[in-house]
């Protein structure tokens, strides 16, 4: 039985895995595709702007209803739907000749796209027991980081090997791999141990069985979680966290390039720095740290997101004395590395918090202040940098929000943080 156990708890974290490396390719088409886009529809820069931002607003939005909905209507359905319907969505905007309904096709994607992520966490939640939570959420986020890397190299082999291929057909036939592993998901995942005659995990820490008896009552009642996770003080300081760390990670990969680009009158930093040096620095960075953070080493995960936003706010110091460019790539594949390790650290924290019973919920509320703080990025350093005039303001900004993290990190850390053999927390 325990060997059935351990053979579907893996196959459900693979089939999301890979479904996941793909995800990607269906929120960055309208980015990578955007001067064929503007100048087949006589975009302006406004128009462009507005819609390469909608998915963003559209996730944000998404992301705190879809989590309560993949708790209560199912994880796996929720992420079949949204697999399906981002992969269609996408399919239809190269067939548009009005900005409009691009737009509107774009909001729609968002939303769906929002279903993934949330539903993934809500499936996990039923397989991965403490003590082993920090592998299969480290491997699963692993995934996420490459999904950058995915978005970006796969566009360019289509153009590649069909340099006569219309933008639509380059534009749509990555979806295939979208849609393909959906539905090896579909037939792959489980949703949760039950459902094949196994018997769900046991919760050993004391407080975590108080807190899922809790949460079962608000399920069996058909109340509401939302009032019960923002009643709670240190749940507000992680939501705070999830919203800096995005503010900074997207500060990153859009402002620094400008930044060495002024300095040295022109390009030092190519596209891999924000297409492969950055994500594969993330994806390192969240599948070790969330590993440790919630499985080896220490019960606080509080302690752990102060030490990595310490780290960043160390770098981003290093930064304006840098010249050379591999140095300026290896401060930033670290960066990357702490940063996405923060975010590795949420899910953790929303399973913890939400259980088996609203796991979805809890991650829906992270990940919407994530998303809120990428929205907030395109309106925080260019106000500084319009008020300030100087392009050094990046760093300044970006130093003040890992100085708020670290801040943050202290107000959820624990007291006596012992390292112990596995966490139990």
């Amino acid at each position: 039985m325990e060997r059935n156990l351990q053979q579907y708890k893996w196959r459900s974290l693979a089939a999301f895995a890979l479904m996941y490396n793909f995800v990607y390719l269906g929120r960055f088409n309208v980015s990578y595709f955007l001067p064929e886009i503007g100048s087949a529809l006589d975009l302006s820069a406004m128009q462009q702007n507005l819609i390469v931002n909608s998915v963003l607003v559209a996730y944000a939005a998404g992301s705190f209803v879809n989590g309560y909905m993949a708790d209560r209507w199912g994880a796996k359905r929720t992420v079949l739907l949204g697999g399906i319907m981002s992969g269609l969505l996408n399919i239809v905007v190269p067939m548009q000749t009005h900005w409009i309904p691009v737009l509107l096709i774009w909001l729609a994607n968002g939303y769906f796209q929002s279903m993934i992520w949330v539903g993934g966490i809500s499936l996990l939640a039923n397989w991965w027991e403490e003590g082993e939570r920090g592998l299969g959420v480290g491997v699963a986020n692993f995934f996420s980081g490459m999904s950058h890397t995915t978005a970006y190299l796969i566009p360019i082999f289509v153009v590649a090997l069909w340099p006569q291929m219309s933008w639509q057909w380059s534009f749509a036939i990555p979806m295939v791999l979208l849609l393909l592993s959906t539905w090896i998901f579909s037939v792959a995942a489980v949703e949760k141990p039950e459902e094949k005659g196994l018997p769900a995990y046991s919760i050993e820490n004391n407080r975590h069985i108080e807190r899922e008896q809790v949460l079962e009552q608000l399920a069996q009642e058909g109340r509401s979680p939302w009032k019960h996770f923002f009643s709670q003080q240190k749940f507000l300081w992680w939501c705070a966290i999830a919203m800096l760390s995005s503010i900074c990670r997207y500060g990153l990969l859009n402002w620094i390039p400008l930044y060495f680009n002024e300095k040295n009158g022109g390009a030092i930093l190519s596209e891999t720095f924000s297409e492969l040096t950055l994500p594969v620095g993330m994806a390192f960075g969240t599948l070790i740290i969330t590993w440790i953070a919630g499985t080896k080493l220490f019960n606080n995960k509080g302690i752990i997101v102060t030490a990595m936003a310490a780290l960043c706010g160390t770098l981003v110091m290093i930064f304006p004395m840098v010249d050379n460019f591999q140095a300026v790539l290896v401060g930033i594949f670290f960066t990357g590395f702490a940063l996405y390790g923060i975010n590795g650290i949420l899910w953790l924290h929303a399973i913890d918090q939400g259980c088996r019973i609203f796991a979805g919920t809890a991650a829906g509320i992270f990940n919407g202040f994530a998303y809120l703080g990428a929205c907030l990025e395109g309106v925080v350093f260019p106000a500084a940098m319009k008020l300030f005039e100087a392009s050094m303001t990046v760093f300044v900004v970006m130093e003040v929000l890992c100085i708020c993290m670290v801040i943050c990190g202290m107000a959820v850390s624990k007291k006596n943080t012992v390292i112990v053999p596995e966490v139990r927390e």
